[in-house]
């Protein structure tokens, strides 16, 4: 075994799935409902990291700190 940790995107492996089944006929339901979008991204992640494969996010999704914790400081601090 390798020490070497592999990572992947959930959104991409949804979105991957997805073409995926509609190629192969199979017709998905991909509805704008939040517990729904959150129920694909949570059964994602398991899947990754039942293979090995550490689960990640794009960096607009939450997976990075892009503005500084400015909003995170704002809403503590008030600042």
């Amino acid at each position: 075994m390798s020490s070497f940790s592999s990572s992947y995107n959930i959104h991409t492996l949804i979105n991957e799935v997805t073409q995926l089944l509609a190629d192969r006929g199979i017709e998905v339901d991909v509805t704008a409902d939040p517990a729904r979008k959150v129920q694909r991204s949570q059964g994602a992640s398991n899947l990754l990291s039942g293979l090995g494969v550490t689960p990640t996010l794009a960096p607009e999704q939450g997976g990075v700190d892009l503005d500084g914790h400015l909003a995170y400081t704002a809403r503590i601090h008030g600042d």
